[in-house]
C-alpha cells in the first residue's frame, strides 16, 4: 500500500513496498531543490532497495540538477547494497538532466537507469534480485 508524505504542489514523495518515489516539478527552483533533498532523506531513512524519480519541467529544468546532488548525498549517507534508481523524464527538457544523474549515480556505485515510462521503470525496480536470507 502506498504511503504518501505531505508535500508541496511541485513535490510529491511516497513509499511503496520496495521503493521511495517522488514526482518532482514543475515549480520554482527552490521548491524543486527542496523536493530532491527531502526525497534523498526519505530514501536513506527507508532502507528500501530502490527509488523512482518522475520529473516534469516547465522552464525549470536546470533546478532538476539538484537530483545529481541528492545522489551524491545519498552515496555518502549510505543506501542498501544493490540499491537501484529509476528515473522518468516526462518532459524532453529533462532527458539530458536525468542522464547526468545516471552518470553521477554510476560514479558513486549506484545502479541507475532512465526510462521512457513509469511502467518500464516499475518493472525494472520490481525485477531486483532479493538478497539471501
Amino acid at each position: 500500500m502506498p504511503t504518501a508524505f505531505p508535500g508541496r504542489a511541485a513535490c510529491k514523495i511516497g513509499k511503496e513496498e520496495n521503493c521511495v518515489w517522488a514526482r518532482v516539478g514543475p515549480g520554482h527552483a527552490r521548491e524543486i531543490q527542496k523536493c530532491y533533498e527531502d526525497w534523498a532523506c526519505a530514501c536513506v531513512s527507508a532502507h528500501l532497495p530502490g527509488a523512482l524519480l518522475v520529473g516534469i519541467s516547465d522552464g525549470d529544468e536546470f533546478a532538476h540538477l539538484a537530483a545529481r546532488d541528492a545522489i551524491a548525498s545519498m552515496s555518502v549517507a549510505g543506501v542498501p547494497a544493490g540499491f537501484r534508481l529509476a528515473l522518468v523524464a516526462q518532459d524532453a527538457r529533462l532527458i539530458a538532466i536525468y542522464d547526468a544523474v545516471v552518470v553521477e549515480a554510476a560514479r558513486r556505485g549506484i545502479e541507475a537507469r532512465r526510462f521512457r515510462s513509469e511502467e518500464e521503470a516499475a518493472a525494472w525496480l520490481g525485477s531486483q534480485p532479493q538478497p539471501p536470507g
